[in-house]
């Protein structure tokens, strides 16, 4: 056997699970995989992390809120194509 075989795992690529998906109940997208809830846990910190150091400053609060509105979009955009 040579080196090239030992990790050979086969023709068959594994077909790639969206990170997100439409929910079962109600409306909107939800993550399905752990990459999805690993997105959303980040995100959710950063939100925490943003008003904790404006501590109510409107404009930079939204300069910070709008990457938490665009992120999860992008992800759903790449992973339709």
């Amino acid at each position: 056997m040579d080196d090239s075989q030992q990790f050979d795992i086969g023709d068959q690529a594994r077909p790639r699970q969206p990170w997100f998906g439409a929910k079962t109940f109600g409306y909107g997208y939800g993550p399905r995989t752990w990459q999805g809830w690993l997105v959303i846990g980040v995100l959710v910190l950063v939100a925490i992390l943003v008003a904790t150091l404006t501590k109510g400053h409107m404009p930079v609060t939204l300069i910070g809120i709008i990457p938490l509105l665009v992120v999860p979009r992008l992800i759903m955009a790449i992973q339709r194509r």
